[in-house]
């Protein structure tokens, strides 16, 4: 644990030299040599975790009420901790050519960098916690310092809003985790989670049943699970690219983690808990790819595709939750290893596709699909990475996207599932992950097409070249990551591996031939998808090779006078797909009609709006009426109506304290 110690001990004094009057320069020079420095230091600590089965204990004296707070480090959290910290030094780096305008102005730049360090702090908080306030401290530093770096452009409002936002949702998911560790803490009458652990394994029933769910939805708030979603792609759109990217693919990465840990904890999951959590995974996946469809905005797609992801990840964890409720040790390292090996593969390209989507963003000042086109030919770096985070994400081969998904398919279709029924539940969420499949390669292709090939749409952006290798850098890595953890899976694999053996010797007997036969398995995936890369590398050699074809205009029908104006536009690519999901997908026209002989003013702009979202202020908007009207009826100077209505209110808290026994802490 001193190794970890002192990364936090770095990166609490890198905050604070970033503070310092210094200039913005040397203070992002600082805080990206101490995210280098704790990056060296935790990994020194997890590679024995990792690849040599250790699990690191440490204890920090504390005052009373807590006594000491027990630290722990196993392979689930060395393995979030194994990618958290260097992709959030990727992060710092893409933000010196990204915060560029910034660097030689007024701001403030070393808060940013400040930020950062503590994001990565709250990571070894809440992966290395065995204690409940250590649990709750990074899980709260981690929300305040991301509501933070959204929120750079404060004099926006909309990006005021959007903070706004992030912030009360997720706070509301605080209030049910700690919902949660009161009812254990009740029980368990201690704060470390083995105890909770202890107690959860030892009362099944409708106790623990209330405890899963608290549990579930803070954790699908944390991770912005359908319908708990609608802050995230608000968030995205507002924030900079690289907190964007780290947002969706790091920071709330340990809403999964949180979420598997507990079941860990759990030991032997009820069976209903694996087919909710199917459930719920794979209406998010559904409705998070049908929403990307649909945006114009390329930030909110990207963030609407993390809705969809996480879901994808999900289905994995509620096979193995199947598995180990019917004690097929086959199911479980199928289901937790895809899973995980998905989350993984997901922060490799999503964070890839945000920083190409920042790059678009600095070049031309929008992600507005409508007003971009062409992109390729000025920015070729940024659109090969773009392409290559796209057929991530579509689950293609030869990338990594791939390699999670066929292993979360695996066991979907697995002859180890038992029962009709449950066959036929199983393979209908597989032909749901097929679908979404399908809806994320319609979603990129359009992207992709729409942004970087044909022509300008918008003759007032203009682009003048490629962005600066601070911003290139980052995307090249990630770049190399999707395609090395494509054609070689087993490295993901061994990641992951101690995680699945976790998992493994929660059952009775203990599967050790079931990760043999996974590692096997994903070797022979690599061979496939490294001949099926080294082709398409031929292919595209022989292709350089060739003689230049000539250039000739395309045919227009005999039209004279084509213009760009004439391209498909994002909206009438998918229109007709999204026509057929109305009844999910809300759309919104504005039109004006064409007026007089020669109209110069017309229009016709559709927009995507979030129907949970939309709902939620309807209600808010019926509640604020109502109790206008209520309080209409009142005497404002009666003090009498507000005191009877505290009376009741205290009078109801007693009421329940006395019908639970004192339970309530």
């Amino acid at each position: 644990m001193n190794a970890l110690s002192n990364a936090v001990i770095l990166l609490l004094v890198g905050s604070v030299a970033c503070l310092l009057p210094l200039s913005n320069r040397v203070r992002a020079g600082i805080g990206v040599a101490s995210q280098g420095l704790a990056t060296l230091l935790v990994w020194s600590a997890i590679a024995p975790v990792l690849f040599q089965g250790q699990v690191l204990v440490g204890e920090l004296a504390w005052a009373y009420p807590m006594g000491k707070l027990m630290l722990r480090l196993d392979a689930l959290g060395a393995f979030f901790l194994a990618w958290s910290l260097p992709m959030t030094l990727l992060g710092a780096i893409y933000a010196v050519g990204y915060m560029r305008p910034f660097m030689d102005s007024k701001r403030h730049l070393g808060v940013h960098y400040a930020l950062l360090n503590l994001t990565s702090l709250s990571f070894i908080l809440v992966y290395t916690a065995e204690h409940a306030l250590v649990f709750l401290m990074g899980w709260e530093i981690a929300a305040l310092a991301a509501w933070l770096l959204v929120i750079w452009d404060y004099t926006n409002q909309k990006v005021r809003f959007a903070g706004f936002n992030y912030l009360v949702s997720t706070h509301i998911g605080l209030i049910f985790l700690v919902a949660a560790f009161m009812i254990l803490y009740a029980h368990s009458a201690s704060w470390d989670l083995a105890s909770f652990g202890q107690w959860l394994r030892s009362h099944p029933g409708s106790e623990r049943n209330l405890v899963f769910l608290l549990l579930l939805t803070s954790f699908g708030l944390k991770s912005a699970f359908f319908p708990f979603h609608s802050w995230l792609p608000r968030a995205h759109a507002a924030a900079p690219a690289h907190v964007s990217a780290l947002m969706s693919g790091v920071i709330h990465k340990a809403g999964l983690y949180a979420l598997v840990r507990f079941v860990f904890l759990m030991g032997q999951p009820d069976e209903w808990m694996g087919w909710f959590l199917i459930g719920f995974s794979a209406l998010s996946a559904v409705v998070g790819a049908l929403y990307t469809v649909s945006q114009r905005d390329l930030k909110r797609l990207l963030g609407y595709s993390s809705t969809e992801n996480v879901g994808i990840a999900g289905i994995g964890f509620g096979v193995g939750c199947l598995g180990l409720a019917w004690g097929q040790p086959t199911l479980v390292a199928l289901g937790f290893a895809g899973g995980l090996l998905h989350v993984l593969n997901h922060a490799f390209f999503k964070c890839q596709l945000f920083y190409a989507a920042g790059a678009v963003y600095q070049a031309s000042h929008t992600v507005d699909l409508e007003h971009l086109g062409g992109l390729s030919r000025l920015m070729p770096w940024t659109a090969l990475s773009f392409l290559l985070g796209g057929v991530a994400i579509s689950a293609l081969p030869p990338l990594n996207g791939f390699t999670g998904e066929f292993v979360i398919y695996s066991g979907l279709f697995n002859h180890a599932v038992s029962g009709v029924w449950a066959q036929v539940a199983l393979c209908a969420a597989g032909a749901l992950l097929a679908f979404v499949g399908a809806v994320s390669a319609l979603s990129i292709t359009r992207a992709f097409g729409v942004i970087f090939l044909g022509k300008a749409r918008d003759a007032n952006v203009h682009v003048a070249n490629e962005v600066s290798r601070w911003m290139l850098l980052p995307m090249g890595v990630h770049a190399a990551g999707v395609v090395l953890l494509g054609v070689l899976p087993t490295l993901g694999f061994m990641l992951v591996q101690g995680a699945t053996e976790i998992a493994l010797a929660l059952l009775p007997t203990r599967g050790a031939a079931e990760l043999q036969t996974l590692s096997d398995s994903l070797t022979r995936i690599g061979l496939v998808s490294g001949a099926l890369a080294a082709a398409i590398a031929l292919l595209l050699w022989l292709r350089t090779r060739a003689a230049t074809a000539p250039v000739r205009p395309t045919w227009g029908c005999g039209y004279g006078a084509p213009n760009p104006r004439m391209q498909y536009t994002g909206a009438s690519f998918s229109w007709d797909f999204v026509r057929r999901f109305r009844g999910v997908v809300v759309m919104l026209k504005r039109r004006k009609a064409p007026m007089g002989y020669f109209p110069d003013d017309a229009y016709v702009i559709t927009d995507c709006v979030d129907a949970v979202e939309r709902r939620l202020f309807s209600v808010v908007a019926h509640g604020d009426e109502s109790a206008s009207a209520i309080s209409g009826h009142w005497h404002e100077e009666d003090p009498r109506l507000a005191f009877a209505a505290a009376l009741i209110f205290i009078i109801a808290i007693a009421g329940l304290v006395v019908l639970t026994g004192g339970a309530l802490p």
